[in-house]
């Protein structure tokens, strides 16, 4: 999977899901295997026993950790793909380059992780 996949084929799916959000920071994390969305997740004012167990500042779910939440157990430890979305209200790409904290453990557990930045998509 390369960067212009990941626009042309997932970008439709997560903006809309974005866009929809009722907060300021509209960010979206699919989880992907084979090429096919096996996960949603968004960051959430739940908070979480993982997010505390994992160290974050404030125990509110980050969209990777609801997304990873989802993903069916007998598909963990797969090859999977972390995709996050960010757009800002008028629906332009913002910075979703997992923080820290998720990118300690997302590296762990995701083959691949792209995320968008004010400039279009990158990956790690």
């Amino acid at each position: 999977m390369n960067i212009d996949h990941v626009i042309e084929n997932y970008l439709p799916i997560a903006k809309p899901l974005s866009m929809a959000m009722e907060r300021q920071k509209k960010h979206i994390s699919l989880v992907i295997y084979k090429r096919k969305i096996i996960a949603v997740g968004q960051n959430v004012f739940k908070t979480h026993p993982d997010a505390f167990r994992l160290g974050y500042r404030v125990a509110d779910m980050h969209s990777e950790l609801d997304a990873y939440r989802k993903v069916p157990k007998n598909l963990r430890g797969e090859k999977l793909t972390l995709l996050n979305f960010r757009f800002n209200r008028f629906g332009t790409f913002r910075n979703s380059k997992p923080c820290p904290i998720c990118e300690k453990w997302c590296s762990e557990v995701f083959h691949k992780i792209y995320y968008t930045t004010d400039a279009g998509v990158s990956r790690l």
